[in-house]
C-alpha cells in the first residue's frame, strides 16, 4: 500500500518520538533505523531496542490510554505513521498487516510472561522457594504420619484400640521422567515429546497464521474440537505440566477435571489428559 510522503517522519539519533504519558493517537512502523522503548523508573536501561520492520506505539493507539514509555531514536530513523483514524482502513486493505500486528502483539505477551516467569523464579530462589512453589504447595499430598504422631494419636485412643494401630509404611518414591513421553490414543496412534524439547503447543495447524503445534491432535479430532492453539506441555527438569492456553474453547482436563487458564497443573504417567473431545493417556515413552 503507497504512502504519501508527509506519512513518513526522518529523525535524528537521540531525538524523542513521544514522551511516556503522552496521549496515544500514532503508531509507527520502522522503515530504517533504531528506536528504544524507555521507562523513567528503568533510568537509561531501554526496556526494548527495535529495528527495520519492528513497529511501536500501538497500545495507546489501541486501548485509548496514555503512552506507557518513551520513544527515544537510538540511530537515525526514517518511521512511517499510523493514525488511528486509519488503522481500520490500513487492516481492512491489507489482511498481511492484520496478521503482522497479531503476531508481533503475542511475541511481545509471550516475553513479557518469560520475564514475569523468570522474575518469580528469581524472588523464589531468595526466599529458598522452588520455581513452582505455588503448584507444588497447591497440589501437594497431605504430609503422611510420623510413628511419633502415631503413637500421640494412640494414647487418646481407647485401651482396645491401641493395639491395632500401627505406623505407616513409607510409599516408594515417585519414578522420575529421564527420557522422552508419549500421549497415547485409543485409536492406537500416539504422539511422542521429544526429549531435547521443553515446551510443547498442543492443537491444530492455522498455515495462515503460522500456527504448527509440536503435538497436532487434528487427525484424530473429527469434530474439531481443538482450538489451534488449545494448551501446552511444559517440562521443567524432571517434572511435566499441562498450561491451557487463552482463548481456548472446549476446555483442557486432568483425570476429568477442568483446569483453569494459564495454571501450571503437574501431570504423572498414567493421568488421562483431555484436549476439548480428544482423550489421550500421558505415558513414559
Amino acid at each position: 500500500m503507497s504512502q504519501s510522503a508527509d506519512a513518513y517522519l526522518e529523525l535524528p539519533a537521540g531525538q524523542a518520538v513521544y514522551a511516556e504519558g503522552d496521549p496515544g493517537l500514532t503508531m509507527y512502523i520502522i522503515e530504517s533505523g533504531s528506536v528504544d522503548l524507555m521507562l523513567a523508573v528503568r533510568g537509561a536501561d531501554p526496556i526494548a531496542s527495535l529495528g527495520p520492520g519492528d513497529f511501536f506505539g500501538e497500545g495507546s493507539l489501541l486501548d485509548d490510554q496514555p503512552r506507557f514509555s518513551s520513544a527515544i531514536v537510538r540511530k537515525p530513523a526514517r518511521l512511517l505513521k499510523i493514525e488511528r483514524s486509519a488503522l481500520a482502513d490500513l487492516l481492512g486493505q491489507d489482511v498481511g498487516i492484520a496478521i503482522a500486528l497479531l503476531r508481533k502483539l503475542a511475541q511481545r505477551n509471550q516475553q513479557s510472561e518469560i520475564r514475569l516467569a523468570s522474575a518469580l523464579v528469581e524472588a523464589n530462589s531468595r526466599k529458598g522457594k522452588p520455581a513452582n512453589a505455588a503448584s507444588a504447595e497447591r497440589f501437594a499430598p497431605p504430609s503422611a504420619p510420623t510413628p511419633e504422631t502415631v503413637k500421640q494419636s494412640a494414647k487418646s485412643m481407647p485401651a482396645e484400640s491401641r493395639t491395632t494401630i500401627e505406623p505407616p509404611r513409607a510409599s516408594p518414591p515417585a519414578a522420575k521422567l529421564r527420557g522422552g513421553c508419549v500421549l497415547r490414543h485409543a485409536s492406537g496412534g500416539s504422539f511422542a515429546l521429544d526429549p531435547a524439547i521443553n515446551e510443547f503447543l498442543v492443537g491444530r495447524p492455522d498455515p495462515g497464521a503460522g500456527v504448527n503445534p509440536e503435538v497436532n491432535l487434528s487427525d484424530v479430532d473429527p469434530t474439531r474440537s481443538l482450538s489451534r492453539r488449545h494448551a501446552k506441555l511444559v517440562r521443567k527438569g524432571q517434572l511435566f505440566f499441562v498450561r491451557e492456553e487463552t482463548r481456548t474453547v472446549n476446555g483442557t482436563f486432568v483425570n476429568n477435571t477442568r483446569i483453569g487458564t494459564g495454571v501450571d497443573v503437574p501431570i504423572k504417567p498414567g493421568d488421562t489428559l483431555r484436549f476439548g473431545a480428544v482423550e489421550v493417556e500421558f505415558s513414559a515413552a
